[in-house]
């Protein structure tokens, strides 16, 4: 009986022996994220894993599930992890670009790259605006003020899955969304950009809704947007509120509001 409890212990010894010293190297990481800091105008995040072997997973994760942890399994090793928040009719093709002739989306975006090599591992994800809403406002005064027409125009459309700025054709026409009437004479256009990676987003005002339009002022914003305090390397991006002027070739800028106090009136 007493050899039969040595031997019973002696096992269970080797055992757990063998379990401490087990080479975990092909076993996977057990990865949960944390998405508890999305901001609230984020409805659902597709996230993108990619895995230095070349391996992708991809998943959606909706608002209701942002404030319990997210548990998956990872292969050991560098994983790169990408969070795009608000998709809608973005293209997705190695990221998220936009369709000629169409705004972006009001794109949140979060871009990580981290060793898991533990068995547990832990991150982060928090997504940040990574889009300008484009709010102009063309002030009446062409002879037919019923055929004011703007056109958005630039080579940034997107973000790869490490965050680097995507190069293609931005062209965006949007439709009024306001009229000149009584009170308030005066055209109003909705529009978005991605962050722009050089100096080339344009603004055309033409009279007319057609491609035969006459072009009344051709505007380069980024200089603009820059006097008035908005910056592309900001890790936040700010909507921008615009008030066209083609009479006095002015344009008024503001981060804020269309009444905004401390806004930039600037000449073009």
């Amino acid at each position: 009986m007493k050899l039969r409890m040595i031997l019973i212990v002696v096992a269970s010894l080797s055992a757990a022996q063998s379990c401490i010293i087990e080479n975990r190297e092909n076993c996977p990481a057990y990865l949960t994220l944390d998405f508890s800091l999305t901001p609230e105008e984020v409805g659902h995040i597709h996230l993108i894993l990619r895995h230095e072997n070349g391996g992708i997973f991809q998943d959606t994760v909706y608002r209701e599930r942002f404030m319990s942890p997210y548990e998956i399994q990872v292969t050991r090793g560098c994983v790169t992890l990408a969070a795009f928040g608000n998709v809608r009719d973005m293209i997705f093709e190695n990221g998220y670009t936009v369709e000629t002739g169409t705004a972006a989306d009001n794109l949140y975006t979060c871009f990580l790259q981290s060793e898991y090599n533990g068995d547990l591992e832990r991150d982060t994800v928090t997504v940040m605006k990574n889009n300008i809403g484009l709010f102009i406002r063309v002030l009446s005064g062409a002879p037919d003020t019923d055929s004011i027409s703007v056109c958005i125009e630039s080579r940034s459309t997107g973000y790869d899955l490490q965050g680097n700025i995507l190069e293609g054709v931005f062209s965006h026409r949007p439709e009024a969304v306001h009229l000149p009437e009584e009170g308030a004479a005066y055209f109003e256009f909705n529009s978005r950009i991605v962050r722009q990676k050089d100096e080339d987003l344009i603004l055309s005002v033409f009279n007319g809704t057609d491609i035969s339009d006459i072009l009344l002022a051709r505007i380069q914003l980024i200089p603009i947007l820059k006097e008035a305090g908005i910056d592309m390397d900001d890790e936040h991006l700010d909507d921008v509120y615009m008030t066209v002027d083609c009479n006095r070739m002015t344009i008024t800028v503001s981060p804020v509001g269309w009444y905004a106090n401390g806004h930039a009136e600037i000449t073009f």
